[in-house]
């Protein structure tokens, strides 16, 4: 099955196209939107989408978000004791996303379709695909 993402800045969703029509997948949490948040446990233990973002008020220093914005680019953001780019913390959102479909639709997604915004360059498109 195709999977199509919309790896947002902020949130990011994705959708179906089953029976005729298209269906939006909600994730484990029953929504939607899923925080384009990353974040990471004492443990090691990454988080991601809203358990991450409420890791944001008690550990700041541990929560990466708005990193679509360095899609492209070699910047790192530091989470606890670890450094990612922008490829990575995207790459742990989609396979989040990835995880919720199959979960929610009972079938493997074996495609996706993400979307880009008009404005991104070469690099970045690149950046998303390798994510």
């Amino acid at each position: 099955m195709i999977l199509g993402i919309d790896l947002g800045t902020t949130n990011s969703l994705c959708a179906v196209f089953r029976n005729g029509q298209p269906e939006l997948i909600p994730n484990s949490h029953g929504n939607l939107l899923t925080p384009s948040v990353v974040g990471i446990l004492s443990s090691g233990e990454l988080l991601v989408g809203e358990p991450a973002r409420e890791q944001r008020v008690t550990r700041p220093q541990a929560v990466a978000s708005r990193f679509k914005r360095l899609m492209g680019t070699k910047e790192t953001q530091k989470l606890g004791s670890n450094k990612w780019n922008a490829e990575e913390l995207s790459s742990f959102v989609l396979k989040t996303l990835k995880q919720d479909a199959e979960a929610y639709l009972g079938e493997e997604i074996t495609e996706a379709v993400i979307t880009v915004p008009a404005y991104f360059n070469d690099l970045q498109r690149r950046s998303t695909k390798i994510a």
